[in-house]
């Protein structure tokens, strides 16, 4: 058996010990506060990660589908741009062709020379002419005629180059249409694509900011663990000087509160099972009603 001064000596390293279990705890917790606060502050940076990376996803999805409809639409380009050179040589050959019949029939114009041909059969219905004079219109009227049948040809160019400077015309409206979506496309293109690039700038950012986290948790973690192992050992202590007292018949203010605390529970759950059955209360039991709500 310990003599009085050893068991103060004992009771003195208990309060000891406690004090600096209670500093331990206090240590553990604020660090586990920290813990949690820059934990709630990684799953922040990695919803916005999440947020930026599904953001540059859609850009790309559109940039990628724009891209295709340039790609696409210059191809139609492409093929109008042949197309309406293709026509305007056309157009060129068969206004050499024209050239050529005119320049060898004497004539400027068939279709002045049609008018020419019906002012003069007007004049010879209308007008009182000599025969002299009628015979000599008459002989100039069939030459005129003979000029304009040979010239016949000449209208049927004249009808085809109207075909062909309508459909090159129309050619021209669609290249132009078709021009505007491949500009307009490559600027939206290219506009998604300048997000796209920003945004991936953004999540590398975010992801360096993620990883700085990251290793300030582990190096919290790795305090919270060796103060779990400090904890261990000071409960360790502390049970094996308890341990000591007890084999001594000290009885700790501890034992004493826990004591009184399981005697209070017994007696409380009395004055329930008096209530139940409707029983009477003393005075006492209204005491313990009394703590046991308080507590």
């Amino acid at each position: 058996m310990l003599n009085e001064v050893e068991i103060n000596k004992l009771i003195s390293e208990m309060n000891s010990l406690k004090a600096e279990l209670k500093n331990l705890r206090s240590k553990y917790n604020d660090l586990d506060r920290k813990k949690e606060d820059l934990f709630r502050e990684k799953r922040k940076i990695s919803s916005d990660i999440f947020s930026r990376i599904k953001n540059a996803k859609e850009n790309k999805d559109k940039r990628n589908s724009l891209t295709g409809v340039v790609k696409t639409t210059k191809m139609s380009k492409e093929e109008l741009e042949n197309k309406i050179n293709e026509i305007e040589k056309e157009i060129t050959k068969l206004k050499e062709d024209k050239k050529k019949i005119l320049e060898k029939l004497g004539v400027d114009d068939p279709q002045n020379l049609k008018k020419q041909i019906k002012h003069l059969e007007f004049k010879i219905e209308t007008e009182g002419l000599t025969f002299e004079k009628e015979k000599e219109i008459m002989k100039v009227l069939s030459k005129m005629k003979k000029q304009y049948e040979s010239a016949k040809d000449v209208d049927n160019i004249e009808k085809t180059l109207h075909i062909k400077f309508r459909d090159v015309r129309n050619l021209h409206q669609e290249l132009d249409l078709t021009k505007k979506i491949v500009q307009h496309s490559a600027k939206e293109s290219q506009k998604h694509h300048v997000e796209m690039i920003e945004s991936s700038k953004e999540i590398d950012e975010l992801k360096y900011k993620e990883a700085e986290y990251e290793e300030k948790i582990g190096a919290i973690k790795a305090e919270i663990h060796a103060l779990t192992e400090q904890l261990d050992a000071k409960n360790a202590q502390i049970d094996e000087v308890r341990k000591v007292l007890h084999e001594n018949n000290v009885q700790l203010k501890e034992d004493v509160d826990k004591q009184n605390k399981e005697i209070l529970k017994q007696k409380d759950e009395e004055v329930q099972d008096k209530l139940k059955k409707g029983k009477k209360l003393t005075t006492e039991d209204l005491l313990i009603l009394q703590r046991t709500m308080k507590g």
